[in-house]
């Protein structure tokens, strides 16, 4: 027996029974959902909705990659909210606070932080991809929505949502 296998567990054989485990997480998940919402009363038809539902994710390619994209950025939401909490639990009384100018002054330079450090993380992959950066390697699919994204259409309709917003939020706060 060769010295540079001792302590080493083989895990390989675990890729047959992932699909089997997915299909048993999203089902228990989709149940639960189901059992605590109330929305069908009906146990045996949440039951199918469920089984219906975890059948999807397994058979389909797109759904997986879909989830196993997304666990990752929501574990990165969940440690941010979890540091945000505890700073915010060092402040005391944090929900009197938030509407002086202290609380919001605090809010924005955390966002600010977590925005600056995201762009210095992920700088690599999405630089190439804003106006101005090198197009070599680049999947023309998301070059073709970032150049929609930018163009005037959809920069005029965002700028006439974030108009509407303060003028909703104006008209509100006169009454």
């Amino acid at each position: 027996m060769a010295a540079e296998n001792v302590g080493q567990v083989d895990l390989s054989g675990i890729s047959y029974f992932l699909p089997l485990l997915s299909f048993l997480l999203v089902f228990v998940v989709i149940f639960a959902i189901l059992q605590k919402t109330k929305i069908f009363e009906n146990k045996w038809l949440q039951l199918f909705i469920s089984f219906l539902f975890s059948t999807i994710f397994v058979s389909f390619v797109g759904a997986r990659d879909y989830v196993i994209n997304v666990i990752p950025w929501f574990a990165v939401m969940v440690v941010c909210l979890f540091l945000i909490l505890f700073l915010i639990s060092f402040v005391g009384k944090p929900l009197e606070g938030w509407n002086k100018g202290i609380g919001i002054m605090f809010v924005v330079a955390l966002i600010l932080v977590f925005l600056i450090s995201a762009l210095f993380v992920f700088s690599s992959f999405i630089g190439p991809y804003l106006p101005g950066g090198d197009r070599t390697n680049v999947n023309p699919d998301i070059v073709n929505f970032v150049g929609w994204a930018y163009s005037s259409r959809v920069a005029g309709g965002f700028f006439l949502l974030i108009i509407s917003a303060l003028v909703s939020w104006v008209l509100v706060k006169m009454k």
